[in-house]
C-alpha cells in the first residue's frame, strides 16, 4: 500500500509542525504502508520553522519530492491575496497541486493525506479525490478557524475561513483531530462522528533510549526548571481578547499565557519571598527554543540575569537533552474564557511526559491539563495565575531541598502516546479509507487510559 503525504513542514526544517509526519513516516512501513512525501522546497523560508535540523529524520527513509512556490501564481490567487481572502500558503497549494497531480496520474496511491498547518494544503486533498477519486484524510495539527491564534481583518474574512474548514470537514473522507476536544468541536460543525477520529502528538521511545542528559555542574544543586519551545512576544496584552471591527477571531483566548510573562514574574515573585541570594542557589531557569526577544527586556527589567538563560533554538535531540537534566518541566498554553475547554495540547506535554520530570503545567481547562491530572505527573495551575506559579516553585524548592524533588510520571504507563503506536491508529485510518470505509474504531490514548 502506497500513500501520499502533502506536508508543508517536513525535514530539514525544525519545529513541532514538523516532528508530527516525521515520525509517522518512520513508523509507516512497519505497516505496509510506504510514504511519499510531498513538502516544500528546502530554500523556502518560514517563520515558524526556519531551523534546520535533520536530527528528525533519522530512522526515515521515505521518498520525498520538493516543490518550490511559483514565482507568479495565476491571477485569482493573487487577487485573493490582494483582498486577505486568500488561505495561508495558497500559490505553494497550487504548485503542491499540479504536482500532486502528476505523480497521482503515473503511479498508483491508495490514499492522500494533507496535514495542514498550512491550511491551503487541504486544496491538494480534495482536487485528487474529486478529479481521481483518490481518498482524502486531512489531519489537523491545529483547529484551523477555531484557532483563536488566527485573528481576521473583518467578520467576513473569519466566516470565510471557517467556511473552508466546514468544507473540509464535511468533504475528507476522513478527518484527524488532534485531541479529544478538537474532535468534538468538528463533529458539531459537521463533521460525520464515525469519519473523524483523534490521534494526537506523542514521542518516540527511541528518542529517549539514544540520547544522555544535558551534563550539569557537579556544584549545581539549584532545583533547574527548564522550557523547551516557542515563546511569542512577552509583551502581548493581559486579558481576554475580544473582537473589534478590525480585529475579529471565531474564539477568545488569553494569548499572554503563550509567552514566559507569567513565570518571569513568578520566578521574579519566588526571589522577593526567598531574597535575591537564596533564589539564585536554590533555582535555575532555562529557555531553550525560539523565544521573541522581548523576553530579554523582561528579564532585565525584573532583575532576573542570574536565575534565567535563554539557551536559542536547539536541534530536537538536543531539546531532549535539556528536558532530561532537568528537574522539573514547564508546560504553558493561552487560557480560555472561563467556562471553555481548549482545543489544543501543547505538542510539547507528551516529550515532557516522557521525560518523568515534574511538570508545571500552566494551563486552562482541556485534554492537556486533564493528561496531567490523571497522571499524576506535577501540578497544574491557570496559565497566567503568576502567585500559583510562584507557590509551585517554592514548594518544589522545598522539596528539593529536603531529598524529596518533585516526580513525574513514568514512562511505561504512556504507552497510547508513542510515535509508533500513534502510527499503528493511523495505519487503520488508512486501511479504512482505501477500502471506502470508515475508521470509526480509532481510539483516542485518553479513552484508552480512562482518564478523560
Amino acid at each position: 500500500m502506497k500513500v501520499l503525504v502533502v506536508a508543508y513542514y517536513f525535514p530539514p526544517k525544525g519545529g513541532a509542525g514538523t516532528q508530527r509526519f516525521a515520525k509517522f513516516c518512520k513508523f509507516l512501513p512497519e505497516h505496509g504502508i510506504e510514504p511519499v512525501v510531498l513538502t516544500v522546497d528546502e530554500a523556502e523560508k518560514s517563520e515558524h520553522a526556519p531551523n534546520d535540523d535533520r536530527s528528525l529524520a533519522e530512522g526515515t527513509s521515505c521518498r520525498v519530492v520538493r516543490v518550490a512556490a511559483p514565482a507568479k501564481a495565476p491571477l485569482s490567487y493573487r487577487i485573493r491575496r490582494k483582498l486577505r481572502l486568500h488561505v495561508d500558503a495558497d500559490e505553494w497549494a497550487w504548485a503542491a497541486g499540479e504536482r500532486a497531480s502528476q505523480l497521482a496520474r503515473a503511479e498508483r496511491f491508495d490514499a492522500v493525506i494533507t496535514t495542514l498547518s498550512p491550511y491551503a494544503c487541504y486544496r491538494v486533498g480534495e482536487r485528487l479525490q474529486r478529479e481521481l477519486g483518490l481518498p482524502w484524510i486531512a489531519d489537523l495539527r491545529d483547529p484551523w478557524a477555531l484557532d483563536a491564534w488566527r485573528v481576521y481583518p473583518s467578520p467576513v474574512h473569519a466566516a470565510r475561513d471557517l467556511a473552508h474548514l466546514r468544507r473540509t470537514l464535511r468533504t475528507a473522507a476522513a478527518t484527524i483531530a488532534n485531541v479529544p476536544e478538537a474532535r468534538r468541536a468538528f463533529v458539531a460543525l459537521g463533521a460525520d462522528a464515525e469519519r473523524c477520529v483523534t490521534i494526537p502528538n506523542g514521542f518516540d521511545e527511541e528518542d529517549f533510549a539514544g540520547t544522555a542528559p544535558e551534563l550539569r555542574d557537579a556544584a549545581d544543586d539549584t532545583l533547574r526548571l527548564v522550557h523547551v519551545g516557542t515563546f511569542h512576544p512577552a509583551d502581548l496584552p493581559a486579558g481576554v481578547t475580544r473582537n473589534t471591527l478590525r480585529r475579529v477571531r471565531n474564539r477568545q483566548i488569553e494569548p499572554i499565557g503563550r509567552t514566559g510573562a507569567p513565570l518571569l514574574r513568578a520566578v521574579a515573585a519566588y526571589r522577593d519571598r526567598v531574597g535575591a541570594e537564596s533564589a539564585r542557589r536554590q533555582l535555575s531557569v532555562h529557555f531553550y527554543g525560539q523565544v521573541d526577544a522581548s523576553h530579554r527586556a523582561l528579564i532585565a527589567q525584573l532583575g532576573l540575569g542570574a536565575l534565567v538563560t535563554m539557551h536559542g533554538y536547539v536541534a530536537h535531540r538536543e531539546s531532549i537533552a535539556a528536558a532530561l537534566a532537568a528537574d522539573a518541566l514547564f508546560v504553558p498554553l493561552h487560557g480560555v474564557p472561563a467556562g471553555e475547554r481548549a482545543l489544543v495540547v501543547p505538542g510539547k506535554l507528551y516529550e515532557a511526559l516522557a521525560s518523568e520530570r515534574a511538570i508545571l503545567a500552566a494551563l486552562p481547562p482541556g485534554d492537556g491539563a486533564d493528561l496531567v491530572r490523571g497522571l499524576g505527573a506535577g501540578e497544574v495551575v491557570a496559565p497566567t495565575d503568576v502567585a500559583a506559579i510562584a507557590d509551585v516553585l517554592e514548594r518544589w524548592v522545598e522539596a528539593r531541598a529536603v531529598g524529596r524533588p518533585p516526580a513525574g510520571c513514568r514512562r511505561d504507563v504512556l504507552g497510547g502516546f508513542t510515535r509508533r503506536s500513534l502510527t499503528r491508529q493511523l495505519a487503520t485510518v488508512i486501511e479504512a479509507v482505501a477500502r471506502g470505509a470508515a475508521p470509526g474504531a480509532v481510539v483516542d490514548p485518553w479513552r484508552a487510559a480512562e482518564i478523560a
